[in-house]
């Protein structure tokens, strides 16, 4: 079996809290009890986990998965390359959106409204400052429904996360604007 991401994550879970069962361990590790179970057979093949028999323990624990010190060791080196891969996930996806948010200034917008989810409002936010682009975001909406209460003059962008199912034609007529004014980010 291939040390996979879900094989940290039970790693982790397994070193950050006493597990008593499969199903405990699945709902902590975020997989399923098949997962959890294929898992565990090679980590426990491979001594990277032993299951304890703790009947006479106080807390009337039957067994619990315990991980041995050659699945700490384990662990902490999936761990640094589960951190890696992430950051450079990352630093692409940051790459790719500062290319598209640069494209936004080139077109000579600065007053730019984004419509979709907040994390992904923040993060654009944190591009904008970090690489110190000239525009701001202006406003802020959930949902294209919303953007009825805008002034038309307080933007001349509208921003969105995906392309729109009700699509910028529909859009920009309820709201009462040219179409041009829409951009989907992606």
């Amino acid at each position: 079996m291939r040390l996979s991401q879900k094989t940290f994550e039970v790693l982790d879970t397994l070193d950050r809290q006493p597990i008593i069962n499969q199903r405990q361990l699945a709902r902590h590790a975020g997989t399923s009890l098949g997962q959890v179970n294929y898992i565990l057979k090679s980590l426990l093949e491979r001594g990277l986990v032993k299951a304890g028999n703790f009947r006479k323990s106080p807390h009337k624990l039957r067994y619990a998965y315990l991980l041995t010190p050659k699945g700490i060791r384990t662990k902490s080196r999936l761990a640094v390359r589960f951190i890696t891969s992430k950051l450079e996930e990352y630093d692409s996806l940051c790459n790719r959106l500062t290319e598209r948010l640069a494209a936004v200034e080139a077109g000579g917008h600065a007053h730019v409204v984004f419509v979709g989810p907040q994390i992904v409002k923040d993060f654009i936010a944190s591009i904008i400052v970090q690489k110190k682009l000239n525009w701001t975001l202006t406003g802020y909406f959930r949902d294209w429904r919303d953007l009825g209460v805008l002034e038309p003059d307080a933007y001349d962008l509208i921003l969105f996360f995906d392309d729109v199912p009700a699509g910028r034609n529909r859009i920009a007529e309820s709201i009462g604007i040219s179409r041009d004014k829409l951009l989907p980010l992606w």
